[in-house]
């Protein structure tokens, strides 16, 4: 069987105008929630980025993504769960276990940043038109938009998962049944310094 092989692209050359439609996307870099500055995205602002997110690739109309603005009461939840999420892998019996650096650690991760939003994946895996790795795709076009167009509006982001995603108690604050946790957006102002 005779295959293809995909040409080689040449190297781009950097855009020079930030005011190209394209901005968004070339000019976007990631910003850590503890560089992040205030303020965060207002209520409208907000609602235009939940817009963007879900305006993707959806083959069959699934809605495979559902995103969730964290609160301060859904936050101090997170804070508390990241706690229960670090004795687990310490392998200690309660997060009080965990000596006072750590808890101000973990604590913090939930904390950061102005705004931080849960992306929440439900997969079906019975349609055999619309398999999973099509509605994965649209998860990551839905982060790849959100994230655009927050660029767009002015904003620094950043997307963070890692092994803390899958834990219980981490899942539970923002996932229902039968969804997986994908990962957390941190949004915010760009810092003063870059």
């Amino acid at each position: 069987m005779n295959t293809l092989a995909a040409p080689e692209l040449p190297a781009c050359a950097p855009v020079r105008r930030a005011s190209t439609p394209l901005a968004p996307w070339l000019t976007r870099r990631s910003v850590g929630p503890r560089r992040l500055a205030l303020p965060g995205p207002d209520t409208s602002e907000l609602a235009a980025l939940l817009q963007a997110a879900v305006n993707v690739s959806d083959h069959g109309r699934k809605r495979p993504c559902r995103i969730v603005v964290a609160d301060a009461a859904q936050r101090e939840r997170y804070a508390d769960a990241f706690l229960a999420y670090a004795a687990s892998v310490r392998g200690l019996a309660s997060p009080d276990l965990l000596d006072a650096d750590t808890r101000e650690h973990e604590r913090s991760k939930a904390l950061n940043g102005p705004c931080l939003l849960s992306l929440v994946a439900r997969i079906a895996t019975d349609d055999p038109e619309v398999p999973p790795h099509e509605q994965w795709m649209s998860v990551g076009a839905s982060l790849g938009a959100l994230l655009a167009a927050a660029n767009a509006l002015g904003y620094a982001g950043k997307a963070l998962s890692g092994a803390r995603i899958h834990h219980p108690a981490v899942r539970s604050v923002v996932c229902r049944d039968g969804e997986l946790l994908a990962c957390f957006v941190y949004l915010g102002s760009k810092p003063a310094n870059g």
